[in-house]
């Protein structure tokens, strides 16, 4: 099978991540995706991920985010680098093929990737649309493949995080648009991302 890994912070997952994993299988660009929460994040400084919501919670979350059955959550407890990641998903399952899914944003870092780990060609990458980062041709590689068909992804965990700190209006109406309805709910028992 051919398996894209989904990583990052999750912090929280959104709708965003729902659809770009959905849309993967269900275009069939993929056999499976499966969603890698990060676990110790080898930037953290440098992108302010120093304070994460706790693995198990975002865990949690993903599981719930998770109801096609061709997409699951995998668990990656190290340091997670882009490379390890991938070599230790297809180190464990050799009858597998492991591609990474990544947003647009990240195209203008791609050589700096790559100058850390030069092998990370050796995998493919599904680069899906994010609102505010146009797909630049001069900055595709030969492992790339651009998914300019995909709806743009508009949310970010960021976006979620600010708005259900604010006061401004009630938790229920700022998560309905940005959150699946159970990760919401999650949210709201666990009382996360609250003043």
């Amino acid at each position: 099978m051919n398996i894209a890994l989904f990583g990052g912070a999750f912090d929280p997952p959104h709708i965003g991540h729902k659809l770009v994993a959905e849309t993967l299988v269900t275009e069939h660009v993929v056999d499976e995706v499966w969603f890698v929460s990060v676990f110790k994040h080898p930037w953290a400084a440098r992108y302010g991920k120093e304070n994460l919501t706790s693995y198990e919670d975002r865990v949690a979350m993903l599981e719930l985010l998770a109801k096609h059955k061709k997409i699951k959550v995998a668990h990656f407890k190290e340091v997670s680098f882009t490379y390890d990641t991938l070599e230790y998903f297809s180190k464990k399952y050799p009858e597998h093929t492991f591609s990474w899914v990544m947003g647009s944003e990240y195209l203008e870092r791609f050589d700096d990737f790559l100058e850390t780990h030069p092998k990370l060609s050796d995998y493919m990458f599904y680069i899906y649309p994010r609102s505010g980062y146009d797909f630049d041709e001069s900055l595709k590689k030969n492992n790339m493949k651009f998914l300019k068909k995909m709806p743009q992804v508009a949310v970010s965990s960021t976006q979620v995080r600010e708005l259900l700190a604010s006061e401004d209006v009630s938790r229920s109406e700022k998560l309905h648009p940005l959150l699946d309805v159970e990760v919401a709910q999650y949210i709201v028992t666990k009382k996360l991302y609250s003043k």
